[in-house]
Formats: C-alpha cells, sequence, structure tokens
C-alpha cells in the first residue's frame, strides 16, 4: 500500500493502470529530501518532495467528495497543507515510509476543513470535538440499520458507547445537523419581531467581575507548572519567543543553540503543543489567562 500511494498517479481519477513516473522517490530519497528540509531549511528539497506526493493527497481528496464526483480543489489544496505539516514533523530515522504518516495529516486537514467550514457560524474545532462528532455519525450509521432498535434506544446506546451524557449527546448532534438560519426570520408567528431584534444589547450588559487575586495566582502557578515539565530546550525557546520582551528570532535562537532556523520554529511548536494539551487536561484555555 505505502509504494502504491508514493506513486505519481497522473491518472489517478481513472480506473485504468497507473504510470510510473520520474517523480516517484524511493526511501533513500524520501529521507534525504527530508533531512535537506528539516535540517538545512531546502525548499526546494520540499517541494519535490510534496510534488512527489501530490497525487496522493488529490486521491484522499477524492475519496470526500460525494457520490464519483470530482475532487473540491479546496480539499485538495488542504489535503497539500497536510503533506506539508507531515514533512515538517516526519521522522526518517523511525524506519516507515513518508507515506504511511503523511496520509494521516492529510485525512486530518481535510477533515478539519471540512468541518470549520459546515456552516457560516464558527463551531467549536478541537481535535476531541471532530473525533466525538465522527464517532456519532459512525454509530448512527451502524445502530439505524437495526429494526429493532428505537430512536430512543438508539441515543442511550451510542451515549453509553461513548461514554458521554444525554446532554453532551444532543450538544454533538446540534453541532452536525444543525443548519444555519437568517436574523431576519420572525420568532414565533409570521408578524413577530426579527430574531435579531430579541438579541442582548452587549452595552446594556454589567460587566464581569473583575478576575480575583487569588484565582490569577492559581492560574499562574498553573502555567509556571505546564512550563517547568517542558523538556529544558523547548521551554527555553517558548519563553524566548513568547514571553520575552522583545521576543528572540528564530535566526538568533538557531545561532544560539547551533541548529537551523526550521529545527528552532519545530521545537517552539512542539513546545506550545505541549503546553496547549497540559492546560487542556485542566480544562482550560489561554482566554483564562488574558
Amino acid at each position: 500500500m505505502v509504494g502504491i500511494m508514493n506513486k505519481q498517479i497522473s491518472n489517478w481519477t481513472s480506473r485504468g493502470p497507473r504510470r510510473r513516473s520520474r517523480d516517484m522517490l524511493s526511501a533513500e530519497e524520501e529521507r534525504n529530501l527530508i533531512r535537506a528540509w528539516q535540517h538545512n531549511g531546502d525548499g526546494a528539497a520540499r517541494d519535490r518532495l510534496i510534488r512527489a506526493f501530490a497525487p496522493m493527497a488529490a486521491a484522499t481528496a477524492k475519496r470526500f467528495a460525494p457520490g464519483a464526483g470530482e475532487a473540491d480543489p479546496d480539499l485538495v489544496q488542504q489535503a497539500n497543507l497536510g503533506l506539508m505539516k507531515a514533512a515538517d514533523r516526519f521522522d526518517p530515522e523511525r524506519g516507515i515510509r513518508f507515506a504511511t504518516y503523511a496520509i494521516w495529516w492529510a485525512r486530518a486537514e481535510i477533515q478539519a476543513y471540512s468541518w470549520a467550514n459546515a456552516s457560516v457560524v464558527r463551531r467549536p474545532n478541537s481535535a476531541e470535538t471532530r473525533k466525538l462528532g465522527a464517532q456519532v455519525r459512525r454509530l448512527d450509521a451502524t445502530l439505524s440499520a437495526d429494526p429493532d432498535l428505537e430512536a430512543g434506544d438508539i441515543d442511550r446506546t451510542i451515549a453509553e458507547s461513548m461514554g458521554v451524557s444525554a446532554h453532551k449527546l444532543a450538544d454533538l448532534r446540534e453541532l452536525l445537523n444543525g443548519t444555519d438560519s437568517s436574523l431576519n426570520l420572525p420568532v414565533g408567528a409570521e408578524d413577530g419581531a426579527d430574531r435579531m431584534a430579541m438579541l442582548v444589547d452587549p452595552q446594556s450588559v454589567e460587566e464581569e467581575a473583575a478576575l480575583h487575586p487569588l484565582d490569577a495566582v492559581v492560574l499562574r502557578r498553573v502555567l509556571i507548572d505546564a512550563l517547568a515539565a517542558l523538556p529544558s530546550r523547548e521551554r527555553e525557546i517558548v519563553m524566548a519567543t513568547q514571553l520575552e520582551d522583545p521576543p528572540k528570532t528564530l535566526d538568533c535562537l538557531g545561532t544560539q543553540y547551533g541548529i537551523s532556523r526550521e529545527r528552532v520554529r519545530q521545537l517552539r511548536e512542539r513546545g506550545l503543543e505541549r503546553l496547549r494539551d497540559a492546560l487542556r487536561k485542566r480544562k482550560l484555555t489561554p482566554d483564562c489567562f488574558v
């Protein structure tokens, strides 16, 4: 499967025989290109890697097209963005082919984009929310095919399988199935007031109470603990780029640590992701610290 995904397929939309291409890469070529990009910032190496796997990205996007339709160009673009992220994060020393890793990123980018653009209203788009949404769809499709189950039984079974409350399941269904509607629609009867007229005027709402000093101390302690848990180099880079005034540049830190600018960026992003994970586990968001 990996070998097939790694081929340049110029006729990927047809079922004819697949053609070999000069862009097809061997495992060693993949590793060399990835090292050149990650360690030396060689943009040409990354571009060649992306071109070699562009047909795989297009084929992945096509799987999300309804019926046998053509792939949405926006989804193809998102799949290619997934390839770029995979090129930044792939570890060539682990002994697996790039396609095995990159296809996951291509799918993740497509799913995140599809979820975020399902409505004109911005919806929660965390990895956990998308995962739960996919579970609901999958269980719905499976259980709805059982003629012995009624609607109430289906909801109860799904909630128990996912380990969530009935209220949480209802919220997920609202996210999945809710449709957009105009604020100019009347409320109640046709001659009722517009929905917009029912909105609360923010100027009339009393200001929220200021954060209690003790709460600020607790939040600061949480942030310090989360930073302390990071590997030393990631912590130093995150603090230098996010907390110092003025922040240090990637080039400056690269010179300081004797690594490439791109490697500094990778370490910074990894450290920030660890921080976000630590805050999520405590049910906190960056807004809590503003």
